[in-house]
C-alpha cells in the first residue's frame, strides 16, 4: 500500500513552497519599487497581480487524491486480510463527499492572503517615507534583514487553548491549515468507509516522523469516541487548526491484531526524528528565501550581502547532510529528501 502520510507530507510541502514563492516575488517587487522610486499606485497594481484571485483548485485536487488513496488502502487492507464483504467491494471507487470533521474553507485562505497583502502595502508606504530621511543604500541594505520579521512573519499562530504561540510566515500558516484539511479528509474517508460496512473500531498505524501528539495513540485499537477525542470533538463544527497542525497520521479501519505493527523506536526517538524532518523542510525553504535576498542584494550592488547569503546557503546544505546522518535507516534518510524541492 502507498503511504498516505508520505503523500500528505509532499502535498503540504508543495503548498508551503507555493506561498513561499509568492512571498519572494513580493519581496523582490518591494525592493525594486523602492529603489526605482515607483509610485504607490504602481506598487499596489503589481502586488494585486500576485495576491488577488489566487487559484486554490490545486489544493482541492490534492485532497481528492488523498481520499482516493485512503479508500484504496482501506479496500486493499480488507482484501489482504480476507475481510472484504460484498457490500464493501461495490465501493471500490467510492470517495465520500461528506465531511465528518469540518475542513477550513477556501475563504479563510483568501482572508489571510489579503491580510498579508494589506500589511505589505502599509509597509511599502511607510518605507517610502522613511527612505527620504536616510541614506538610500544604507536603508535598503538594512531593510533586507528586517523585512522577514516585519512583513513575512505577521500571522499570529494560536494553540488549541487560544493562546498566542508565535508569529509565523503566511506560507507556514496556510500550509498548516492545508495539512489539517488533508489529515481530516483522510480520516473522513475512513470514517465514511467504516459506516458503510458497519465497523466501529479503528487504528492509527505507526509511521516514521509521526507528530508527537499521535505517538501515544498509534498501534492501539480505538473506538469512534476515542477518534473524536484525538482530533477534537469540536472539529465537527469548528474549522481552523486542530490540536496538532503538523499531523500526517493515517486512520485505518481495525480488523485484527495483524495490523498492529512493530514500533522500532521509543517515543523520545520518534519525536526527535519528527523534529529533524521539520527542520529539514524549514531549512530547505530558507534557502529559497536566501536566494531571493541574493538577487535583491545583487540589484543593490551589495556584494557583501551576496557573499553572506551564499555562505549561509552552504552552511544550510551542510546542516541538512548532518541531519540525514542522524537518521537510523536509509529509508528514513530518503523520506526527508524525497520531496521535490
Amino acid at each position: 500500500m502507498k503511504s498516505s502520510s508520505e503523500l500528505i507530507a509532499k502535498q503540504v510541502f508543495s503548498v508551503n513552497a507555493f506561498y513561499n514563492k509568492k512571498q519572494n516575488q513580493t519581496k523582490i517587487l518591494f525592493f525594486k519599487c523602492l529603489k526605482e522610486k515607483k509610485s504607490v499606485e504602481y506598487f499596489e497594481k503589481e502586488l494585486s497581480k500576485i495576491w488577488d484571485d489566487v487559484d486554490h483548485k490545486f489544493m482541492d485536487k490534492q485532497i481528492y487524491k488523498l481520499k482516493e488513496l485512503v479508500h484504496s488502502n482501506n479496500v486493499e487492507e480488507a482484501l489482504n486480510l480476507g475481510r472484504m464483504e460484498k457490500e464493501y467491494e461495490k465501493t471500490m471507487n467510492w470517495v465520500i463527499d461528506d465531511e465528518y470533521f469540518k475542513l477550513t474553507p477556501e475563504s479563510e485562505f483568501t482572508k489571510f492572503e489579503q491580510k498579508f497583502k494589506n500589511n505589505v502595502d502599509r509597509q511599502f508606504k511607510a518605507s517610502q517615507k522613511a527612505i527620504d530621511n536616510m541614506d538610500e543604500e544604507e536603508y535598503l541594505t538594512k531593510k533586507i534583514d528586517s523585512y522577514n520579521k516585519n512583513i513575512n512573519q505577521v500571522i499570529t499562530y494560536f494553540n488549541s487553548e487560544g493562546k498566542s504561540v508565535r508569529q509565523v510566515q503566511l506560507s507556514s500558516y496556510l500550509s498548516m491549515i492545508h495539512n489539517t484539511n488533508l489529515t481530516r479528509s483522510g480520516w473522513n474517508q475512513t470514517m465514511g468507509d467504516s459506516e458503510l460496512i458497519g465497523k466501529a473500531s479503528f487504528i492509527i498505524p505507526y509511521h516514521s516522523f509521526s507528530c508527537p501528539h499521535c505517538l501515544e495513540y498509534q498501534n492501539r485499537v480505538l473506538t469512534k469516541f476515542q477518534v473524536e477525542n484525538i482530533i477534537g470533538v469540536e472539529a465537527r463544527e469548528q474549522t481552523g487548526d486542530i490540536l496538532h497542525p503538523n499531523c500526517k497520521c493515517t486512520l485505518s479501519i481495525y480488523w485484527d491484531r495483524s495490523q498492529i505493527g512493530i514500533q522500532r523506536y521509543t517515543e523520545v526517538e520518534a519525536e526527535e526524528f519528527y523534529k529533524l524532518r521539520q527542520k529539514v523542510n524549514t531549512l530547505t525553504l530558507e534557502k529559497d528565501n536566501l536566494r531571493t535576498d541574493m538577487k535583491i542584494a545583487e540589484d543593490l550592488g551589495d556584494q557583501a550581502k551576496v557573499d553572506q547569503c551564499r555562505q549561509r546557503i552552504n552552511a544550510i546544505n551542510k546542516t541538512i547532510r548532518d541531519i540525514k546522518e542522524q537518521l537510523p535507516t536509509e529509508e528514513m534518510q530518503k523520506q526527508i529528501t524525497a520531496i521535490k524541492r
